[in-house]
């Protein structure tokens, strides 16, 4: 079998919107379960987690999926992004996805119930999910990250947090500072700033103001776009066009810091790609876009795909692999082929960044 089944390739004939939906369906079938394997444990932050890869933010914003697809094989689940008050979609289409090229562009918008009707939903679950589950949360002002900051850490089910920054008040040092010292003052829980590649050029500086708080970082979020294919006319594109960029920000991050606990997620479709971020100074990684091409599996077969080539390194754990610290540009896989999709294949016609 091929990194995409063939089912997904059946799917792949139905519009990605409705594609999505269904998919949300099809979590209910009998799962295999995660890989349990001690030498796939790491540690996060202080966390304890059973494999390092996670379900990343965007595919499950209101918590509704966690009871189903927490059963597939990921070491961590994102719920969210979460915003301090409801926030209704962009208007279709909402996706694009490509027939000959592992990439994605999105343009949802951040929708989200609001994070009373999130948290009463996670609450429900229990005290001690049978995964952890991390809150990403997104807001537009201090006033509302606090909002947010307070209710996830009020929740017992949720083990970490990650302060999705897409507004641009963030992006700077300034604001970057500020929100760090605002979560670090409401919460002991381990926090993350998430980054997009739009903050490239700030990532030495992200990396010391998190250390200076106590938080971590994860990198990236989308490449933002502007497309004709998608409602809105812009968003963001995910999938193996970030892989390299990821790569390379978690090398930059780690040459300032070795004590920053750090996230990847990009492009990520492969335990071979896992190993390569975690030993280029990754704690942990995230995917999502490799769900919607190698189906609900996805975790389980890359946790195989993990262990399996770190046997082939001589790796006994997760923890020996990322001290290896090796050069990201020099061991990283290439992926498959159809990687990195041509500017002009980007729909719409391409218009550069938004």
């Amino acid at each position: 079998m091929g990194l995409v089944p063939w089912y997904m390739r059946v799917a792949h004939f139905v519009p990605p919107d409705v594609a999505h939906s269904l998919a949300r369906y099809a979590l209910s079938a009998p799962s295999p379960g995660p890989l349990i394997d001690e030498g796939l444990e790491v540690e996060l932050a202080g966390l304890r987690l059973p494999n390092p890869i996670g379900l990343a933010a965007g595919y499950d914003k209101d918590g509704y999926l966690y009871p189903a697809f927490s059963r597939w094989g990921m070491g961590f689940y994102v719920v969210g992004s979460i915003t301090a008050f409801r926030r209704r979609p962009l208007r279709r289409p909402r996706l694009y996805r490509p027939r000959d090229g592992l990439w994605m562009l999105n343009a949802f918008g951040l929708p989200s119930e609001g994070v009373i009707s999130v948290a009463r939903r996670l609450n429900g679950l229990g005290e001690r999910p049978r995964v952890p589950i991390f809150a990403s949360l997104a807001g537009f002002s201090l006033e509302e990250f606090s909002i947010l900051i307070r209710a996830a850490d009020a929740l017992p089910q949720v083990s970490a947090i990650e302060l999705n920054i897409s507004c641009p008040l963030f992006d700077d040092p300034a604001g970057m500072e500020e929100l760090a010292e605002l979560s670090s003052s409401l919460t002991r829980k381990p926090s993350f700033i998430k980054l997009s590649p739009r903050h490239s050029r700030v990532l030495e500086e992200a990396a010391g103001i998190a250390e200076g708080h106590g938080l971590g970082i994860t990198v990236y979020n989308t490449i933002p776009v502007r497309s004709g294919a998608l409602g809105a006319g812009r968003g963001g594109m995910s999938g193996l066009p970030l892989y390299g960029m990821m790569l390379s920000a978690v090398a930059r991050i780690r040459s300032v810091s070795d004590r920053v606990p750090l996230m990847a997620v990009g492009g990520i479709f492969t335990g071979s790609q896992a190993l390569a971020a975690l030993e280029a100074g990754a704690d942990a990684v995230q995917s999502l876009t490799a769900v919607a091409f190698r189906g609900p599996l996805a975790f389980r077969a890359m946790s195989e795909e993990l262990l399996a080539a770190m046997r082939e390194r001589g790796y006994s754990s997760v923890s020996e692999a990322r001290a290896s610290r090796v050069s990201a540009v020099l061991r990283a896989p290439r992926g498959p082929r159809s990687a990195t999709p041509p500017r002009a294949a980007i729909p719409g016609p391409p218009r550069g960044p938004a």
